[in-house]
């Protein structure tokens, strides 16, 4: 279970903004709005998580009203921010990017459509994640809603921001007969009114998401006519937001009423009374006639996190080029890039692709946590493919169309204090550069980015673990505080904060980002020089087609829209895009270095030709060095101390509960993991009762367990006492094989005065430093992990780390602590 934000007892705020009438964009009259506006404030105005003076309902007749009521709900939200948009939404035809339109919005044709009266969402999504709001919610029901992706996927904020959209990109929807809200918002509202499945109880945004996906999917289509899908991007974190709560279960199931699938003449015939939610939207051509445009077909492409913004660039690039036009001027396609996790995306293909597919209920479900099924993969390294490839069972996806499309090496950007030009290392291995690094420079640190999230951190790993005697060794060289960096760009971004640590930090990272920059300020970081190695196989992005059993509906156009791109990719324009972002050209057999034909204009701190560079990895290499990866830092030993005094009351129920984010936090660790769960509270002289036995468990059982047993009492804790005893058993289980121990303290802190009482802080202190056995604090009060406090510098000492309830990924930070010691390797 994702931890779940709980926005009550804080300063939220709801922006519904509605233009239920335009000036001159057809259609003029979307009476549904109203509908949407009324209904949806009457809702969170009864519900329980906005007070009736949180709730601004907008009907804006230019530009300025929605700036002004935009401002007003930004600068005042604390805790969720909710922002919603039902109209018309326009896309122009040079770009993928969504406008929204307010009442007196108006389209200048020319060489490039002007909307005017527009508002685009590059600019409301950088309003909104300006708030303090520790979460942001965002509802879009308009055409072409899903191009909004486009924009949360390349801000660095996603992280507390879930975006929620009625339609996929570049399809037109029906805003309804204007007696009810809008088909996506009146389900919507079902939801919010009734529960998941008319069930009651709470409604959180992964939920609400899914359920609106399935439902819209299944009973409505949009006017392509194809299924009418709607899209979500939950927050990066992890974080599910509460939208609804206590809600008394519906009456009656639901039904589509009117809205069914109908044979497609009725639904030509329907155009004529029903308004489309931005029908006045037009693809202009670049012309000085406007041309009306059928909608494109659009195609979905995934790629890996590391390589994104490249991709992105190329794909964009691409729909504004002659090369995706017709001779009238309108697009031929237009594409959506998504990314997610490398390790997710090959696991996705290789075991899951029937539920990526049809997704049903419980834990896999790729549509969620990888994306739509995508029609083109451009994977970061082409050993993805023959990975993917090699599940055991039927597969619902089939590759091919495979063309080499860039190369990058993977090099040890080391700080220029430390080296003062980059080095042709042919002949050189990674073990020898980082030997001469640390001998030289004995404070030097080494990190790279997370191996199970892109493949450039996989192929950094591999490298290491062929320095190291193992894996384990290997992983000690890069540890630091807290969870690893999602991309290199991230890593870079995240050493520019800490002076110190970035001056003294070489980082292994893709060779191209010398080029592109990571993304944060250029003046705030150390200069970096490469220095390459000949053993560490590099980046060798592929094109790669990928079609869908039962999906030949469209699958010849799908086919010459996908071949379109791969063609342009191949050309000059293409290949463009690739050399100006620092990337090679494909590299050829292994042991090889780049191939004749780019002209390469090296980065400062690079070198145009490295010498003999290491040939592209094999799917081989990839899985062993995950397998490593995953496994190099157990089996290990995890004692988890849950308070359990009476205080801890409030704080003990649902997965936000301190039970339920020690059983979230159980996924880390595997069949050969030990661990056990002390209840902690003062009893008969004991700081302590035993809730799970120490040692090996399934974690299914284990979570049983404490469902069972775990229960506040009326006592009191001492974090000092448990805290000792705690010191003392995992002495006990030291077997001197340097397996990875852990200490977890979950608590409400109301009992922390404790820790200082009569010098006890100084001997906590000085026991977490000679201990060595890290401890996380795992606060449900907010600042009690502020510098300087108890808990902090009790967790510090002991080399592990505080964590309070002013983090918005607390549980994912606790999982990331637990997986570091665990295993992992239970199903």
């Amino acid at each position: 279970m994702p931890q779940r934000f709980d926005p009550r007892g804080r300063a939220n705020r709801a922006l519904l903004v509605g233009v239920p009438e335009y000036e001159e964009i057809q259609p003029r009259d979307l009476k549904a709005v109203n509908h949407n506006l009324a209904q949806l404030s009457e809702v969170l105005r009864t519900g329980k998580l906005f007070d009736p003076d949180e709730i601004t309902v907008c009907r804006p007749e230019g530009v300025d009203d929605f700036t002004r009521a935009l401002n007003d709900a930004v600068q005042s939200a604390e805790g969720l921010l909710l922002f919603y948009f039902a109209g018309h939404g326009a896309v122009p035809a040079a770009a993928d990017e969504l406008w929204l339109q307010m009442r007196n919005a108006r389209v200048v044709a020319g060489s490039a459509a002007v909307f005017q009266g527009s508002q685009s969402w590059s600019q409301i999504l950088g309003t909104l994640v300006s708030s303090r709001a520790e979460q942001i919610v965002v509802v879009l029901d308009c055409c072409h809603a899903g191009n909004a992706a486009l924009v949360w996927e390349a801000r660095r904020e996603k992280q507390r921001v879930s975006q929620l959209m009625s339609v996929q990109a570049n399809n037109l929807i029906s805003a309804g007969p204007g007696t009810r809200p809008t088909p996506f918002t009146e389900q919507l509202l079902r939801i919010l009114k009734g529960g998941l499945a008319g069930q009651g109880g709470d409604v959180g945004f992964h939920a609400l998401s899914e359920e609106l996906r399935t439902y819209m999917t299944t009973h409505f289509k949009t006017e392509r006519p194809e299924p009418w899908e709607p899209q979500s991007r939950p927050a990066t974190s992890g974080v599910d937001v509460l939208l609804a709560t206590d809600i008394p279960p519906a009456d009656e199931a639901p039904t589509p009423s009117g809205w069914r699938r109908r044979p497609a003449v009725t639904v030509a015939a329907a155009v004529v009374v029903v308004a489309l939610l931005g029908c006045g939207a037009y693809l202009l051509p670049r012309l000085d006639t406007p041309v009306r445009c059928a909608p494109p077909l659009e195609l979905r492409l995934l790629t890996d996190p590391g390589i994104e913004t490249t991709v992105r660039k190329a794909a964009t690039a691409y729909m504004a080029s002659d090369a995706n036009r017709t001779d009238d001027g309108c697009r031929r396609s237009g594409i959506t890039t998504y990314s997610a996790g490398a390790a997710d995306v090959v696991a996705a293909f290789r075991d899951d692709t029937a539920a990526w597919q049809q997704p049903a209920t419980g834990d896999i479900n790729p549509q969620r946590d990888v994306g739509p099924q995508p029609d083109i993969w451009i994977p970061a390294v082409s050993a993805d493919v023959e990975r993917a490839g090699s599940g055991t069972g039927p597969s619902s996806a089939s590759m091919g169309d495979l063309q080499p499309l860039a190369s990058s090496p993977i090099v040890l950007a080391v700080p220029k204090a430390f080296a003062q030009a980059p080095s042709q290392s042919g002949g050189r291995k990674l073990a020898d550069l980082l030997t001469r690094l640390r001998e030289k420079y004995p404070k030097a640190r080494v990190r790279r980015a997370d191996p199970e999230f892109t493949e450039a951190a996989l192929l950094a790993s591999s490298g290491l673990y062929a320095t190291a005697a193992s894996g384990r060794e290997a992983e000690k060289s890069v540890a630091h505080p807290g969870s690893p960096a999602a991309t290199a760009s991230d890593l870079l971004c995240d050493l520019a904060e800490v002076d110190e640590e970035d001056d003294r930090t070489a980082v292994l990272v893709p060779e191209h980002l010398f080029t592109t920059g990571p993304g944060c300020d250029s003046w705030s970081r150390a200069v970096r020089v490469a220095q390459y190695s000949d053993d560490v196989p590099g980046l060798d992005l592929t094109y790669v087609r990928v079609t869908w059993k039962d999906a030949e509906r469209d699958q010849d156009a799908r086919n010459e829209a996908a071949e379109g791109f791969r063609k342009w990719l191949g050309g000059k324009a293409g290949t463009g895009v690739f050399r100006g972002d620092g990337f090679r050209a494909p590299t050829g057999g292994k042991g090889t270095g780049p191939t004749a034909g780019w002209t390469v204009k090296p980065a400062v701190g690079t070198l145009a030709d490295p010498g003999p560079l290491a040939g592209p990895a094999s799917g081989d290499t990839m899985n062993e060095a995950l397998r490593t990866y995953r496994g190099a830092n157990g089996p290990g030993s995890v004692l988890f101390l849950l308070d359990s005094s009476g205080s801890m009351g409030t704080k003990w129920h649902g997965p936000s509960g301190a039970p339920g984010i020690l059983k979230q936090s159980l996924r880390g660790l595997g069949g050969k993991d030990e661990y056990g769960v002390w209840s902690v509270g003062e009893k008969a002289g004991k700081s302590h009762t035993t809730l799970l036995d120490f040692g090996s468990h399934r974690n299914a059982d284990a979570e049983s367990a404490i469902d069972e047993r775990a229960e506040v009492g009326n006592v009191e804790a001492d974090p000092s006492h448990a805290l000792d005893d705690a010191w003392s058993f995992m002495a006990t289980q030291d077997t001197g094989d340097q397996n990875p121990r852990l200490i977890v303290y979950l608590t409400d802190d109301e009992e922390k005065d404790k820790l200082t009482e009569g010098g006890r802080l100084a001997r906590l202190l000085k026991s977490a430093r000679e201990r060595a056995v890290p401890i996380v604090v795992v606060s449900m009060q907010q600042g009690t992990c502020d510098s300087g406090k108890p808990n902090e510098r009790i967790a510090v000492a002991s080399g592990g780390r505080c964590l309070d309830a002013n983090r918005s990924d607390l549980v994912p930070a606790l999982q990331d602590e637990v997986a570091r010691t665990g295993s992992g390797d239970q199903q």
